[in-house]
């Protein structure tokens, strides 16, 4: 069988993608490829980051012939046979997966490797990775806002990029270079979150890259994933250092995302402190810069340059 697994990255559009594919289902079997269901959770194949996480723990798991016989966790131990059933009923199918959770928890090579043995197990012999990267100020100026619409108890514009929680997701050399060692070079399919997609926007070019032909009865009812503007920044920043109880968390985080996502006011528009963003930009570029050498040697750089003398920080409301 064979595989599409798009791993993300972190805000990349992730939410107009899989929502896409959950609203195409009928559609998509029609043409010969499967969204499944049985491995997700909501709109996503988290069970795939689940099962690795479990397993990555275990010192010789990658000396294992099977690893999915090492799960103990019910949740997953049934997940897994619901897939097994599945994917009987669908092995003449394209199987699509998506997870931005990969890039979010995979911080080793052994991730990496378990889940591909996971993969080889669930019956897949061509896995495709499909990843989506953005430039380094805006993924760390949507990261700020993720902070806090997920509670992470850590805020990225306090870290210097080197000593970031997650300084892996910003490394995309070491994602490329990762993937592309335990999936195969040929097998690693990198796009770019910029203006220049395949067709003209971010969904024909994914589709695109499924190997799939865009079809213009496809269903587009898109919900994305937009950042906090200062307003909800400031909000849910506040909210999150009270003793809450997670449902009142969760409901209070409904309406902040409803009432104070994206922001049409330039300022109201979050922009992090300058000397954190040129650190960022700085520390990553060469990463970038090895990303662009490999996969688009024809362009002048990844993305447009920041005049950085023309950058306006606007990161709390009394700088608005």
């Amino acid at each position: 069988m064979t595989a599409y697994l798009h791993i993300g990255t972190t805000n990349t559009g992730n939410q107009e993608k899989q929502g896409f594919l959950m609203q195409n289902e009928e559609k998509l079997l029609k043409k010969g490829y499967i969204y499944p269901k049985s491995l997700r959770v909501a709109n996503r194949h988290w069970a795939l980051v689940d099962m690795v996480l479990e397993l990555v723990q275990k010192e010789n798991i990658l000396k294992e012939k099977s690893v999915l016989s090492h799960i103990t966790n019910e949740r997953l131990l049934r997940t897994i046979e619901n897939f097994k059933s599945e994917s009987a009923l669908h092995k003449d199918k394209k199987f699509i997966f998506s997870a931005e959770g990969i890039v979010w928890d995979f911080s080793t090579k052994k991730h990496v490797e378990i889940l591909e043995k996971i993969m080889r197990e669930l019956g897949f012999t061509q896995i495709y990775i499909i990843v989506y990267f953005r430039d380094t100020l805006g993924y760390l100026n949507s990261h700020c806002s993720q902070d806090h619409k997920n509670n992470m108890g850590y805020y990225s514009a306090d870290f210097a990029p080197q000593d970031h929680p997650r300084k892996y997701i910003f490394d995309y050399e070491w994602i490329c270079k990762t993937h592309a060692k335990v999936f195969g070079e040929e097998n690693l399919i990198v796009r770019l979150l910029r203006e220049d997609y395949v067709g003209g926007t971010l969904l024909k070019d994914f589709v695109y890259h499924l190997g799939l032909e865009w079809d213009e009865s496809f269903v587009l009812k898109q919900t994305k994933n937009e950042s906090f503007n200062l307003l909800g920044m400031e909000l849910m920043s506040r909210l999150n250092q009270k003793d809450l109880k997670q449902d009142n968390l969760n409901s209070l985080l409904f309406m902040a995302r409803r009432k104070f996502e994206g922001s049409k006011e330039k300022r109201l528009k979050f922009a992090v402190q300058k000397d954190i963003a040129k650190a960022y930009v700085d520390y990553f570029a060469s990463s970038l810069e090895w990303v662009k050498n490999k996969y688009f040697p024809h362009k002048n750089s990844l993305f447009a340059p920041i005049n950085w003398e023309e950058y306006e920080q606007n990161y709390t409301l009394t700088h608005t």
